[in-house]
């Protein structure tokens, strides 16, 4: 995955007039998707298989804290930056150690993180069911199209 990952997203989402929110859980489930491949990879001992998928992972969390608006997410904003930097050196550390309890653990906070952002997406569609229609703006910490 090249850094042009969340912009393939992005002008998919435009053609199918995807919400931001739902572009973010599908980056996450990817980086999920990505996680479970490394960690077989590191099990079956093919070290180009991991490191393909570790990289992976990585350019969809540098997407994800790039898309990050600082100024209008405010200390939400900064936290996830801190979390996906977080992320960042863990999978590192996955990779040069072969240590699937790394990737493990980063499985555990973007499944997280993508359970909450759903959550908050549902519920924000909800209540826009019961009020009028308000044109569509970034969320701040979201991404930013």
């Amino acid at each position: 995955m090249t850094p042009m990952t969340y912009s393939a997203y992005a002008a998919s989402a435009a053609r199918e007039d995807l919400p931001q929110d739902r572009i973010l859980v599908m980056l996450y489930e990817g980086a999920i998707k990505f996680i479970h491949l490394a960690v077989r990879g590191i099990d079956e001992k093919r070290p180009a298989l991991k490191g393909e998928y570790i990289s992976k992972i990585l350019a969809i969390l540098t997407e994800l804290s790039a898309a990050l608006d600082m100024e209008r997410g405010g200390e939400i904003a900064e936290n996830l930056a801190a979390l996906y930097d977080y992320m960042v050196r863990r999978l590192t550390e996955a990779n040069i150690k072969n240590d699937t309890a790394a990737l493990r653990e980063v499985e555990t906070l973007i499944v997280s993180l993508k359970e909450g952002f759903a959550e908050a997406s549902r519920i924000r569609r909800q209540s826009s069911v019961r009020q009028p229609e308000k044109p569509r703006e970034s969320c701040g910490v979201c991404v930013a199209i």
